[in-house]
């Protein structure tokens, strides 16, 4: 259970922490103009890294013991902290960007022990050391440079880490290694936390304070992964899990020394850039990098105890793919919306637009999640086992703010701050208990399952077609749905039926089921209070059957 509230402090410090900051980011000159390489029009603020290593730190300090390994990840983030910081104020030379993550990964080799001993193409036996710190700096350098590179449009680099990092944690939990599994968790809340403040059109930026913390976290935890968790993988395997920013940046760099500049010289021929240059919008060029990183991803998956040689033709030939594709777009002269400011009329688009029209699509699924949501929530409860003492007492004190909220907020519209906080915890609670004090069965086809599917469904339905939009549809949204039903999934029988990657999946998916009830309440506030009053009085009274309650 741990490991899992690891993620939600992080994801719930990282947004609460934005708000504040983005309002002090002008007086602290975490700015970001625009500029002839950046797509944005207006000054942002540039100060989300700051929040994205406040969530991510936090959980780990308050619970993970703290030998070599993590006192090392801790002070190497904290200097890219303090180095990152100063670059998005002060906007460094990069020979000092250089030496803030030069300081960083000299603490993770010398004194956390992360070092890259066993290469592609070499034997089973681990390489001298003269070898493996060298190539462990250049790696380490490479991957933090390549995320910060990456982040060019909203959510780019927070959405494809998230990939990233949740293969990572999925592997890692394969490979029984719990302190992985909680760097991963961490991290990853606070990606989420960012992503909702972050995506098209941002509110605020991770700078590169968060770009940097991405890559150095990123960098250091599949090293963890591939030479100590399971050295049974393949060392190539890292290059598809890495994925589009290793990538963008092979291709990118490739294509400077080809017309002999210099390949650290900005330009805007990254993947982003030539996406917005073919006619995409900035929503779907974001999408389809999602797509490509999660499909790249699913490969290292799938392919990750498959031979190095394997591995690297798999990545060479998405890279040259990319490439063909760009430069056979580029010499037909193609479009992705035809000529400008020309609009897509197939009979596909004209039956979507009547049927939203309509409002079937945007009221049906809501009244949907209103239903399900408190009916699920109340019957997971009904039927948990008996719920341990701290569990009773802290479903009593939610109990009792929830009770209270709803005498004082029964007038008014809308749900309360206080509310809401009360029905995360709630339906966190009712899930896991769910989970951890029944036996049951647990195949992809059980009730519950396909119970999910359908709420997801209707989730993803209501964001993309609400009339009007409280709460609109977002690519995070969408790469965070498909994080939390694919995942699951892709372990099979290997999850056990307490398994935090279950509880997570379905807690998520729940997050967004609640986001859509508040945003469209439609005057059903005092039902949906009071199913949360009625959950939480369940959960209590299941627990002071306990003697030790009483």
């Amino acid at each position: 259970m741990l490991s899992f509230f690891t993620f939600i402090i992080a994801m719930f410090i990282t947004m609460v922490l934005i708000p504040p900051l983005m309002r002090s980011a002008e007086k602290l000159s975490f700015i970001d103009d625009p500029g002839e390489r950046k797509v944005h029009e207006i000054p942002i603020p540039r100060i989300g890294g700051v929040a994205m290593v406040a969530g991510a730190v936090t959980p780990i300090l308050m619970w993970v013991e703290r030998p070599p390994l993590v006192l090392a990840f801790l002070v190497g983030i904290g200097i890219i902290l303090v180095f990152g910081v100063w670059d998005d104020r002060k906007a460094l030379d990069f020979r000092l960007k250089f030496l803030g993550q030069f300081l960083a990964i000299t603490v993770v080799i010398f004194y956390g022990g992360v070092e890259i001993r066993y290469l592609p193409f070499h034997s089973i036996d681990p390489v001298p050391a003269y070898v493996s710190i060298p190539f462990t700096y250049f790696a380490l350098l490479g991957v933090t440079n390549a995320i910060n590179l990456a982040d060019g449009l909203d959510g780019l680099a927070g959405g494809t880490m998230l990939l990233t990092i949740a293969a990572i944690g999925l592997l890692a939990f394969l490979a029984g290694d719990d302190l992985l599994v909680v760097f991963c968790l961490a991290v990853m809340g606070s990606i989420i936390g960012f992503l909702r403040y972050n995506t098209y059109p941002a509110q605020v930026f991770m700078g590169d304070c968060g770009s940097q913390f991405l890559g150095f976290s990123v960098g250091v935890l599949v090293i963890i992964l591939t030479q100590d968790s399971n050295p049974a993988l393949s060392p190539a395997m890292t290059l598809l899990i890495l994925g589009l920013p290793i990538v963008d940046t092979f291709i990118v760099m490739g294509q400077r020394v080809y017309e002999r500049r210099s390949p650290f010289k900005p330009d805007r021929n990254h993947v982003h850039h030539r996406l917005l240059e073919l006619g995409f919008d900035h929503y779907e060029a974001v999408l389809i990098i999602y797509i490509a990183q999660a499909a790249l991803v699913t490969s290292a998956f799938v392919f990750r105890f498959e031979s190095d040689l394997f591995n690297l033709l798999v990545f060479a030939g998405a890279m040259s793919g990319i490439m063909l594709a760009f430069n056979a777009a580029h010499r037909l002269g193609w479009s992705a919306h035809g000529k400008p400011g020309g609009k897509s009329r197939t009979p596909l688009g004209t039956f979507v637009r009547r049927i939203r029209a309509s409002g079937v699509l945007s009221d049906y699924p809501v009244v949907f999640v209103a239903v399900a949501v408190p009916c699920y929530l109340l019957y997971a409860v009904m039927h948990s086992g008996q719920i341990p003492v701290d569990g009773a007492v802290s479903s009593l004190v939610l109990f009792i703010i929830a009770a209270a909220a709803l005498a004082l907020f029964r007038q008014s519209e809308g749900v309360h701050l206080i509310e809401r906080v009360v029905v995360y915890v709630a339906a966190t609670m009712a899930v896991y208990y769910w989970h951890t004090t029944t036996m049951r069965y647990q195949g992809p086809y059980s009730f519950e399952n396909v119970f999910f599917l359908l709420l997801t469904t209707a989730i993803v339905v209501s964001y993309r077609f609400a009339q009007p939009r409280k709460f609109t549809v977002t690519p995070t949204d969408f790469l965070v749905i498909f994080i939390a039903v694919v995942a699951p999934g892709m372990v099979g029988s290997l999850v056990t039926q307490s398994s935090i990657m279950a509880i997570g999946a379905k807690t998520v998916i729940l997050f967004y089921a609640i986001e859509i009830l508040i945003a469209r309440s439609l005057g059903r506030e005092l039902v949906f209070r009071s199913a949360v009053v009625g959950i939480l009085a369940l959960m209590t009274l299941k627990g002071g059957i306990n003697p030790a309650f009483l």
